[in-house]
């Protein structure tokens, strides 16, 4: 696998549920895994709305991408 992965908005429903199935994990295994790291209660069902309307917080996609042992970093373009 690749060590980078370049997070496109309109994929990234697609892109997270990839690295989580690499990792072992499908969505709703890995918003449980967020829940209990993070102590929050947040539903599956708005992990999905979240991705369907593009209104994911960027501490939302850090916290999945702790779980998933990644890290997000911000690169200038060339």
């Amino acid at each position: 696998m690749e060590d980078e992965i370049k997070l496109d908005v309109k994929n990234l429903g697609k892109q997270l549920k990839y690295l989580a199935n690499i990792e072992g994990l499908n969505m709703t295994l890995l918003k449980y895994a967020v829940n209990e790291l993070f102590n929050k209660q947040d539903s599956v069902r708005n992990l999905y709305n979240k991705l369907k309307h593009n209104r994911l917080r960027v501490c939302e996609l850090a916290q999945i991408a702790e779980v998933l042992n990644y890290e997000i970093i911000l690169k200038k373009k060339p």
